[in-house]
């Protein structure tokens, strides 16, 4: 592991170590929204009318966002990501009332920018941080982040809990403002990269987007993100309501799951892209059959924790479409993996809570055999996955083969 540490460069460590501490100051108020929101004076209804714009904010501009960011450069796009998380943070913090706290909800949602804009950054870093081991692939720099993410919230709901019993459920947040503060202070640490030079014909993203093996890409991991979602979204429900958890074993298990996040991201980012992606989706199908399985508490603790692979699912999916596109590219494709993927949570939640209203195990039954059907499509589709999507080693030249010849 300290081998690892020093092989990807001093830039991708600070970013780390930011993602560390955005983890542990979102960690404290992840899971008590709700109930901060009922203290402010809102309805069931009005709650998840607030905790809503959270998604619609970070809908709204990442597309735009990536597409910016393959133009002046990343790090110049990716910084304001935090000031818009600590400011949403404040304003939460601060609201007198459920309908500011929305707003709060709203700009926070904007700070998802800085997620697809610093994976684009560590590609750059590939190319422009002499710190970094030249042939690591992309994706255990990927991985690192939501490792690194995943530590900083190992304990902290818990940590938050106890601050919301002892002080209030404002106290909570507004003790996670101070980290908050110290990751946009640490992000400041990176280093500033050239700008990118525009090509010679254009960022031509249409012909891209209708080269078909980018397609069949695409179109593969946003169904491995709906099958995992399926079973994954009401999981909690499920252990209360028919394995009959407390809500205190819940939250422990919730723990549980984020370690597993840590471990998979930095075992699996060693893996190839595609292998690592098809890995995680089985770690994942064999947790739901866990569950499915057993109700007793070991049993649970190994699903909780190969669950946590899920969420690894999406700095792999970025390492797959970096091998796939242009280095001028990438900030639109990383954007259009967070877009898709953002998408699928929408298709993913609706389904589990239809399954779920039928039959408590349908939406887990529904995501292996998701899961299945996603492995079985990539074997007859992708024949040989592609060295380049492996190694990522010359970035600028992964595309190069599908790119116009003329204006």
């Amino acid at each position: 592991m300290r081998t690892l540490w020093h092989d990807i460069g001093r830039d991708t460590r600070w970013v780390m170590i930011s993602y560390m501490l955005w983890g542990i100051g979102e960690g404290l108020w992840m899971f008590i929204q709700p109930l901060y929101l009922k203290t402010l004076g809102a309805t069931p209804s009005q709650a998840g009318f607030a905790i809503g714009m959270w998604g619609l904010g970070r809908l709204l501009f990442i597309l735009p966002v990536g597409i910016l960011a393959d133009r002046i450069g990343a790090r110049r796009v990716m910084l304001p990501g935090w000031y818009l998380g600590l400011t949403g943070v404040l304003i939460i913090a601060l609201a007198p009332d459920w309908r500011w706290a929305a707003l709060g909800f709203l700009v926070y949602g904007m700070s998802a920018i800085a997620i697809p804009v610093s994976n684009l950054y560590l590609a750059q870093a590939t190319r422009h941080d002499a710190t970094r081991r030249p042939d690591l692939p992309i994706q255990a720099s990927l991985t690192l982040l939501w490792a690194a993410y995943s530590f900083g919230i190992v304990v902290t709901p818990t940590i938050g809990g106890w601050i919301g019993d002892q002080i209030g459920l404002r106290a909570v947040y507004l003790f996670s403002t101070v980290w908050f503060v110290l990751s946009t202070l640490v992000i400041h640490r990176t280093s500033a990269y050239p700008a990118p030079v525009r090509p010679q014909h254009g960022y031509d993203y249409r012909r891209v987007l209708t080269h078909g093996p980018v397609v069949i890409a695409f179109s593969l991991l946003t169904l491995g993100f709906i099958a995992v979602l399926t079973g994954q979204t009401l999981s909690s429900q499920y252990l209360e309501e028919i394995r009959d958890f407390s809500r205190t074993s819940i939250g422990a298990f919730g723990s549980l799951n984020a370690l597993g996040t840590a471990v998979f991201s930095i075992l699996l980012g060693r893996l190839a892209a595609w292998r690592g992606f098809y890995a995680t989706l089985l770690l994942v199908s064999l947790s739901f059959a866990l569950l499915l399985a057993s109700g007793a508490a070991p049993v649970v603790v190994v699903a909780t924790f190969l669950l946590g692979a899920y969420y690894t699912t999406r700095p792999l999916a970025v390492s797959v479409i970096s091998g796939m596109v242009s280095e001028h590219q990438r900030g639109m494709a990383y954007a259009l993996v967070d877009t898709l993927a953002g998408l699928a949570t929408v298709i993913g939640t609706n389904v589990a809570g239809t399954l779920y209203s039928q039959d408590a195990g349908w939406p887990f039954m529904a995501g292996i055999g998701g899961v299945v059907g996603v492995c079985v499509l990539g074997a007859l589709l992708i024949r040989q996955p592609g060295r380049q999507a492996d190694r990522n080693i010359d970035p600028a030249a992964a595309y190069r083969g599908i790119e116009p010849t003329s204006k």
